[in-house]
């Protein structure tokens, strides 16, 4: 059993006490008497010295009842507790979502800031226990983050909570699980004391709960709770831009259509409006409503742009989240793609060209590999390995990159293939069937430094990209008349990824950036950026949207069980502790009250 508040405990206490024993020496102990002689007036004259105060005290029954009575009243103010949950030097984690589903605003208050305090809450708790507890503070968003690890220290773990910053990325508690997981087994590993006393860490997750499916979470070697920032009747009214996109019509390409869902939680029948805004300027807008069963809604928006423009798509709409209620989408120049190829004596494969015509929107200029290039956009090397690259991005079918060794392969290795492992996904690979494509490899592709492998087969890479300079090169290992890539649909797909990435928003689609992506615009690349709005990449503006359909879902999911799902409730009890300060205060009344029934029966008997 520990105490809370013993200076406030010891001064009631001694405050009590003294006022006992005052009241016992200024008390009148003379009773009336009659005497039916002088000669008992000496006993009368002796009991009225009682009258005098500041007179020792006799010890009594009475006298110990109530300093029995005041001690525990003193006792009871100073917060007795009896605490087991955690034992001497207890590795506890707090995890602070920071998912964009916790800027939430309700009465006035984020989750996040809901959050935070629970988390101080549970500082406090956890040092005023009496127990030495090693506390670590982690914040949970696209990539859990240790804030500040073993710190036992009431300031500088408060400190840390407050430095959370609120973020617009989707969050996985998954992976801040995994972190602990991590954390605690390094400190288990490094630590000389006794295994068994850090068997078992204490895990509080502090979230909503809407990017947790389930209602337990597996971990090893600890267990925990999750704890909800809102009660559980709060209703979290939200509407949100859960998708957005833009393309150009081909046979107009001055046309361009914008694509927007819109999703809701809420019940029953809601109106808003969209406006579609380009700089400060209204384009377009158009009401929409939501029956009172619909959980989503899409629309499109025709507009006429003859040049570039980044678009903010928005909903007026007064809601729980603020964030998901801008989207933007960056829609490209409607200038073809100049394309150039370069081929053996100027002769290319003509499927290759027909494809890169339509993909172009215009005529490819087909040149030999001593020709000069000219100013293009691309320039697709077939069968041709030059000995430098041009000022741009580069596409090649069976050619190397500059300072590579271009060796035709042994006869024992010229047999067809088949790949057998590329990334998924990957943007430039992904859904052009690659697996199904058998070929015969032309040339070996190095993977130096700086190459990354988009697929490869047993001999090694098949389709590289590197980033030299500025630029962007990928690298295919064989020429697409020694494969059947030709007739399968995946190749025009392939080719439409290859550019897109190579030239963004040279094919008409508009570029979208969420919060939870790499952006690569220019040559110029930054991480998954923390809050949506519009910024600067490069010379390249830009607007990143968060887009996730969960986030805006605002679900509250509350006691997820973290590990064991038989844990002791009392663990994770709010208070940690058992208070005992009722009992106290309970036996002192009885004890009054016991003295009142005693004097009233005495009074009673008289």
């Amino acid at each position: 059993m520990i105490f809370l508040a013993p200076i406030a405990g010891l001064i009631a206490g001694a405050i009590g006490v003294s006022a006992v024993l005052l009241l016992y020496m200024l008390k009148l102990r003379r009773r009336p008497i009659s005497v039916s002689s002088t000669l008992l007036w000496k006993r009368a004259v002796k009991d009225m010295e009682g009258n005098v105060p500041w007179q020792r005290v006799s010890p009594s029954m009475l006298l110990l009842l109530h300093l029995l009575i005041v001690i525990l009243m003193s006792l009871a103010i100073a917060r007795p507790v009896f605490d087991d949950a955690f034992g001497d030097d207890q590795r506890v984690y707090l995890v602070i979502d920071t998912s964009a589903s916790m800027n939430a605003v309700v009465d006035g208050r984020s989750g996040l800031e809901r959050a935070k305090a629970q988390a101080i809450d549970r500082v406090g708790v956890l040092l005023d226990s009496g127990r030495s507890a090693r506390v670590s503070v982690l914040s949970s968003g696209i990539e859990p983050r240790a804030v500040m690890t073993d710190s036992n220290q009431r300031g500088r773990l408060i400190g840390a909570i407050n430095a959370i910053q609120a973020t617009d990325q989707p969050g996985d508690i998954v992976d801040a699980i995994e972190l602990i997981e991590s954390l605690h087994e390094a400190s288990f590993l490094d630590d000389s004391e006794d295994a068994e006393q850090f068997s078992d860490g204490l895990v509080w997750v502090y979230t909503d709960g809407g990017s947790v499916d389930t209602n337990t979470l597996a971990m090893r070697g600890g267990s925990g709770v999750s704890v909800s920032p809102y009660d559980e009747d709060t209703k979290l009214g939200n509407v949100g831009i859960i998708a957005i996109g833009a393309a150009r019509d081909r046979s107009d390409p001055a046309m361009c259509r914008v694509f927007v869902r819109v999703g809701r939680n809420s019940d029953g029948p809601i109106a808003s409006v969209i406006r579609v805004i380009e700089g400060d300027q209204v384009i377009m807008s158009r009401a929409i409503a939501f029956d009172a069963d619909e959980e989503s809604k899409s629309e499109t928006f025709e507009l006429r742009l003859m040049l570039g423009a980044l678009l903010r798509v928005e909903i007026d709409v007064d809601d729980a989240l603020v964030v998901d209620n801008h989207a933007w989408v960056k829609v490209p120049d409607p200038q073809p793609v100049r394309v150039t190829v370069v081929a053996p004596d100027g002769v290319a494969d003509p499927l290759l060209v027909d494809m890169l015509e339509v993909i172009a929107r215009t005529s490819v200029a087909v040149v030999d590999e001593d020709d000069a290039i000219g100013d293009v956009d691309l320039v697709v090397f077939d069968r041709v390995s030059p000995s430098a690259l041009p000022d741009g991005p580069t596409l090649g079918f069976g050619s190397v990159l500059p300072g590579q060794d271009r060796s035709d392969l042994l006869d024992a290795l010229r047999q067809r293939s088949r790949m057998i492992s590329w990334d998924r996904a990957d943007a430039m690979v992904r859904d052009a069937a690659v697996g199904s494509v058998s070929y015969q490899r032309s040339v070996l592709l190095e993977t130096n430094e700086g190459t990354r492998v988009l697929a490869s087969d047993r001999d090694g890479a098949v389709i590289v990209e590197k980033v030299i300079g500025t630029h962007r090169h990928v690298r295919v290992g064989f020429a697409l008349h020694d494969s059947n890539w030709a007739v399968q649909v995946g190749l025009p797909i392939f080719l439409i990824n290859v550019i897109e990435q190579l030239l963004p928003g040279t094919s008409g689609v508009g570029e979208v950036y969420t919060t939870n992506e790499v952006i690569r615009v220019e040559g110029h690349s930054t991480g998954p950026m923390q809050l949506a709005g519009e910024i600067e990449v490069g010379s390249t503006r830009i607007g990143v949207s968060m887009l996730d359909p969960a986030e805006s879902a605002l679900d509250v999911r509350a006691d997820v069980v973290i590990g064991s799902s038989e844990i002791e409730s009392r663990r994770f009890d709010d208070r940690t502790q058992r208070e005992l300060w009722r009992w106290f205060t309970l036996v002192a009344i009885v004890l009054i009250a016991f003295e009142w029934f005693v004097y009233a029966a005495r009074v009673k008997i008289v």
